[in-house]
């Protein structure tokens, strides 16, 4: 199989072509996101069109998968802390459950976890990724899975544990306990 036609600008890894587009999505479960104007209305914003610009999780896994792509390592300026590393891990975790996964952004979360292709399924999880040591308050508890929970979604908190070199997951989800 060829190896995905990737560029990297700023960065930011990007697909140009509808067809490395396609491949990503139903070989990859890559989602990326659309940034582009359409030529016969740039002005709108209520749909995009090419490029596809990878999140940087996205570009990451792809570049240390041997054969995927032509790019590399050294085209890629992430993660660089030590918060990018668990990012990027926890998301080849997620990844290697068979997830779809976008950003989380507007829900106050990290990651939206999808069971299959984003267009024909609602996601079901909200991930929050947080310090295997922080503190979290009784209020921002409730608040994380109330806000899930309108918008009909569970809250996954995920953190590293380095006894057990594992991610620990704990969901909320408010519907099923009132």
């Amino acid at each position: 199989m060829e190896p995905l036609r990737l560029e990297c600008r700023n960065g930011l890894a990007m697909a140009f072509d509808p067809d490395t587009v396609l491949r990503l999505r139903r070989d990859f479960r890559i989602v990326g996101a659309l940034e582009g104007s359409h030529p016969a209305n740039p002005m709108q914003n209520n749909y995009f069109g090419l490029p596809l610009v990878l999140l940087p999780e996205e570009a990451a896994l792809l570049a240390d998968t041997p054969g995927t792509t032509t790019l590399d390592r050294a085209q890629l300026s992430w993660p660089r802390t030590e918060h990018d590393h668990l990012r990027f891990n926890l998301y080849k975790d997620l990844h290697s459950r068979g997830y779809y996964i976008t950003r989380a952004i507007k829900f106050g979360g990290d990651y939206l976890l999808y069971p299959g292709e984003p267009m024909r399924y609602h996601s079901h999880y909200i991930v929050s990724l947080l310090g295997h040591e922080q503190p979290l308050a009784p209020r921002e508890l409730i608040s994380l899975g109330r806000l899930a929970t309108t918008v009909k979604k569970t809250r996954l908190l995920c953190s590293w544990d380095p006894s057990a070199r594992a991610f620990a997951y704990v969901c909320l989800n408010w519907s099923e306990i009132g």
